[in-house]
């Protein structure tokens, strides 16, 4: 990106969203202003605690495939911030950007408006200008009280229900899931991935109460009666069945509305789908795996791909935010058989737990523990100690893979 563009979103990164923040009455009177671009174009709405960016990314390429105009908003970045935005797999026109980041700052309306309000603008505007006709749109947090939630989707998705952001969304399951339907809308189907009983039903009784058809997600729809799931390699070690099972319900749920899904958008859109970040090895340096796992249920599913992968960590690096839950999720990691040496780092975010707290953290969880002051130096440092034939596994947070990825190679670049 130019200098310019760059300062000028630095300078919204420290409007970061607060519980006093969250709302939506700032990001409809932007869009108003803007003239509500997100009635432009249709789309999917995915929340959940985790698998939304696959279960987006698989949504977004079947249609595509299918011939659509497709828009992505994601979130977080890696590397890139127009990562974010994607339309037909390329990521946002930085001039575009530049100009029209310029032009909320002179609204009225753009006044005060924090990081995520003017990023979910910027998408929606850019949707709206490259005439988008289907977008498939990542929750940011929560679901009843985030920027995204201004949508009227064809379909909405709830990909799974754990324990995250509890300081905002609530301590408890049941908490956090009633805030992540809030995106159901009367008479929009809502796909629901939730595996845990209990959740199912909360979330059913919320879609019966707003007259939304309840759509479970179950193996059984898998093939969608149209082809057997052979996803892109990389994807489909690092998505667990589950959310692909997810992003065919919903494709159903869209064909049964009308939309023209042909037998061969699923087969190329399962088989190009990416998702980068998630479980994979670094192109440059194969030895370096990575995965954003970034709260318990994330960590257990990490833990439980390495098993299926017959991957086994010479070295594990960890760096994670202060917001997380460290123990919960080193006591996942522990279960990582043999157990590794941990190196505890941190990422250049001004949330990263210092790496002295993690070490004592995984010291406690009964791992071997140093540290690192950087993620850049952690990860030499985990090759330099693992064998030739062991693998170093970079975890705990999103910001932390990218750092890598800037650092050894494999960022998504400008397609995807």
């Amino acid at each position: 990106m130019t200098q310019r563009l760059q300062h000028a979103l630095e300078s919204l990164y420290g409007l970061e969203r607060r519980r006093d923040k969250l709302g939506l009455e700032g990001t409809r009177a932007l869009l108003a202003a803007l003239g509500d671009p997100q009635r432009r174009f249709r789309s999917v709405h995915v929340a959940g605690t985790n698998g939304k960016g696959s279960v987006c990314a698989i949504i977004e390429r079947v249609l595509r495939e299918a011939g659509y105009r497709t828009g992505l908003f994601t979130s977080p970045h890696l590397v890139e911030f127009r990562e974010r935005i994607r339309v037909g797999g390329r990521w946002a026109d930085e001039a575009w950007l530049e100009r029209t980041l310029g032009r909320i700052q002179a609204l009225p309306a753009g006044q005060e408006r924090t990081f995520f309000e003017v990023c979910t603008a910027l998408a929606f505007d850019y949707f709206a200008a490259r005439e988008v006709e289907w977008a498939v749109v990542e929750v940011g947090l929560g679901g009843r009280l985030d920027c995204t939630n201004v949508l009227a989707p064809e379909v909405s998705v709830i990909t799974s229900i754990g324990l995250d952001h509890t300081e905002i969304l609530g301590d408890t399951l049941e908490q956090i899931a009633a805030e992540k339907a809030g995106i159901v809308k009367p008479g929009v189907p809502v796909v629901c991935g939730a595996a845990e009983e209990p959740i199912v039903e909360l979330i059913r009784g919320i879609a019966d109460r707003r007259g939304a058809p309840f759509v479970r997600a179950a193996p059984g729809l898998a093939g969608n009666g149209r082809a057997e799931p052979t996803l892109d390699p990389g994807l489909a070690r690092s998505t667990p069945r589950s959310n692909i099972v997810t992003a065919l319900a919903t494709l159903a749920a869209l064909s049964e509305r009308g939309v023209a899904l042909p037998r061969a958008a699923f087969q190329a859109g399962l088989a190009r789908a990416r998702w980068p970040g998630r479980f994979e090895p670094c192109p440059a340096e194969p030895r370096l795996w990575w995965d954003g796992a970034h709260n318990p249920d994330g960590a257990r599913a990490l833990a439980a791909a390495c098993r299926a992968a017959g991957l086994e960590p010479g070295v594990l690096v960890v760096a994670l935010s202060r917001d997380k839950d460290a123990a919960a999720m080193l006591a996942e990691l522990a279960a990582l058989s043999p157990r590794p040496p941990l190196i505890a780092t941190r990422s250049r975010s001004e949330r990263a737990l210092p790496p002295d707290k993690l070490a004592a953290a995984a010291r406690r969880a009964g791992f071997g523990a140093e540290t690192a002051p950087d993620v850049a130096a952690a990860c030499r440092r985990a090759l330099a100690r693992a064998s030739r034939e062991s693998p170093v596994l970079l975890t705990g947070s999103l910001f932390a893979v990218g750092e890598a990825m800037e650092c050894f190679g494999g960022a998504p670049g400008e397609w995807l």
